[in-house]
């Protein structure tokens, strides 16, 4: 009796490890399986909602790579048509040389700057990127962002302006520089000429509000997600890249700021929080909805 309940006890376990092992194999070879049931004693049921839980966030994990890697395909694309367009042309003679130069020339830095924020974001996944702390005056930051686009925002018909008063945050300037020029760049992509697109330092909050036609409440929540609002919304102008915002809301949580938005039809409003000197730093809100993005 001792021996058939040992082996029936065995049975009960070694089964369920089979499962798992079986599972795991297929997963590996990158094949579909139905969940594991769980179903044993409690350790063995827990392994297996760990292991169907791990699954899952593999495969959300595995569609997001692909549909990330679908909408750089296209953005690449795009830029190299064009190229290869009017290269083709002006050697035929089909362009005026200072025309194709000009489109050349144009989608070459869209493609230098898809190019440059690709780098940027895989250094940040990779645990690879790092930021200083030091005193940073948001003011000098807001004043060279607007320096740094003025010749965008004058061909463009839209006026640009810098509100700043010193202002000291902790945070890396380079940083800090970068978030501005970012949102400078998705501010003039999504205004008007004859619009405005103001650059504030208003404590230790960096403010970019424009006076586009605002963002739709349900997009909101996806702000800051890669190539969302490009894809979506004013991607007539050439420039930026579609990842700006992406990378604004990680550089600002390395720094331990917070990000968020709100727009509405008279316009689009982002704001940065970093930590003031010797402070800590407020939660922002995306439209509607509390977001906090913290390291």
């Amino acid at each position: 009796m001792a021996a058939v309940l040992s082996f029936l006890l065995a049975r009960s376990i070694v089964r369920p490890l089979q499962r798992v092992a079986a599972a795991t194999r297929a997963l590996a070879a990158d094949e579909r399986h139905e969940p594991l049931e769980t179903e044993g004693t409690t350790e063995l049921a827990s392994l297996a909602a760990a292991f169907n839980q791990m699954v899952e966030q593999l495969a959300s994990s595995r569609d997001a790579e692909r549909a990330f890697l679908l909408s750089v395909s296209h953005e690449l694309k795009t830029p190299l048509t064009a190229i290869r367009g009017y290269a083709e042309g002006l050697a035929e003679g089909a362009f005026e040389p200072g025309e194709a130069a000009r489109v050349i020339a144009t989608e070459s830095g869209r493609l230098e700057r898809l190019v440059r924020d690709l780098l940027d974001l895989a250094r940040m996944n990779r645990a690879e990127f790092s930021v200083r702390s030091e005193a940073v005056d948001l003011a000098e930051v807001a004043r060279e962002a607007a320096r740094r686009h003025e010749p965008t925002a004058r061909e463009l018909g839209v006026e640009l302006r810098a509100i700043a008063e010193e202002a000291w945050v902790s945070g890396d300037a380079d940083r800090v520089l970068q978030i501005a020029s970012n949102l400078v760049e998705n501010a003039l992509r999504e205004t008007p000429a004859g619009g405005s697109v103001t650059v504030e330092a208003d404590g230790s909050r960096l403010v970019v509000s424009d006076t586009g036609p605002g963002i739709p409440s349900e997009d909101l929540p996806h702000a800051f997600e890669r190539f969302y609002l490009y894809d979506k919304i004013g991607r007539d102008r050439l420039i930026g890249s579609g990842l700006g915002l992406a990378i604004v809301r990680q550089l600002a949580t390395a720094m331990g700021g917070t990000v968020g938005v709100k727009s509405s039809d008279a316009g689009t409003t982002f704001t940065v929080a970093l930590r003031p000197q010797g402070g800590g730093v407020d939660d922002l809100e995306v439209g509607s909805v509390q977001r906090t993005e913290r390291v």
